[in-house]
């Protein structure tokens, strides 16, 4: 396949499954504030890939993305049900976002240092995976992501009339006696596998979850709108990222070309500033919890 069609192929399946975990974390945390970014998800998808890198360079063995993803895959399934496990104990949610956003520094004081060891030995380190970017895509990589949106939309047709009534409020959803175990579960090891897939094929592309759900909440055509926000917003953020990355692309810097995933995370924490700032420490802020709107 042509490498600029397999691009553009691949930069929009990646925005629109960065749309959707983030819509699903904040549904499931029922804040706009919730994200694979600030709860740490993107922190432990590039910790096991450093830890995966330095492995196969010791034993000398060659690069595969698909043994990558098959060896991690048990480590975030884990992750995802012990996420689960937090939110349903009731876990402070404050808590848990200082927990994840102290943990992802954490991860960049390791980055810079595992990367300062392997220059100083001089050895190759994959620098680019701090910022997300798709210049090294590959069919084997666009199989992948299809299949990972492939298994996100069938779970989310199975889970469709608990998602809208859990979305409805906690009182409605108590009511209606919902298996929110089982609706916890599908959307956070939904998130965790996502972000997991995305972050081991192109790298970390950090606030992009956390903007793009709110961006397709508030499009005129989908506001209080699952269907709208969890796929047509999907879409139009995939569209967005698709074309950050060809005009990336297209005007490298004096035959550099700067990732796609430094401008959007430039962009994602700006606005997370402006986000924190504007909060009110008032409990029922309209803001602070994601409900929608019933239907009449």
């Amino acid at each position: 396949m042509d490498y600029v069609i397999l691009r553009i192929l691949c930069s929009f399946i990646c925005g629109v499954l960065i749309s959707q975990t983030g819509s699903f974390i904040q549904l499931g945390t029922r804040n706009i504030l919730a994200s694979p970014s600030t709860l740490g998800f993107d922190g432990v998808a590039i910790l096991w890939m450093l830890v995966f890198h330095s492995a196969l360079l010791y034993f000398g063995w060659a690069h595969n993305p698909l043994y990558f993803l098959l060896s991690g895959l048990p480590l975030f399934v884990l992750f995802g049900f012990s996420f689960t496990k937090m939110l349903k104990g009731k876990m402070r949610f404050e808590r848990l976002v200082l927990l994840g956003l102290t943990f992802n520094l954490f991860v960049g004081v390791i980055f810079s240092l595992w990367q300062f060891l392997f220059l100083a030995f001089n050895l190759p380190f994959p620098i680019e995976l701090w910022f997300g970017h798709f210049r090294f895509v590959h069919s084997q990589a666009l199989l992948i992501l299809i299949l990972a949106e492939l298994l996100l939309l069938v779970g989310l047709r199975y889970f469709w009339n608990e998602l809208n009534l859990f979305s409805l409020g906690e009182g409605i959803s108590q009511n209606w006696k919902l298996k929110e175990k089982s609706l916890y579960a599908f959307l956070f090891l939904s998130v965790s596998l996502a972000t997991f897939v995305v972050v081991s094929l192109f790298g970390a592309f950090s606030f992009l979850g956390l903007i793009f759900p709110i961006v397709a909440r508030e499009l005129w055509f989908t506001k209080f709108d699952l269907k709208g926000e969890l796929l047509w917003g999907s879409l139009v953020n995939g569209l967005f990222l698709m074309v950050m990355d060809y005009l990336c692309y297209q005007f490298p810097i004096f035959g550099a070309e700067i990732p796609v995933g430094l401008i959007v995370t430039a962009v994602g924490a700006v606005s997370l500033i402006v986000l924190l700032w504007n909060a009110s420490d008032r409990p029922f802020h309209p803001h602070s919890e994601l409900l929608a709107k019933p239907r009449k």
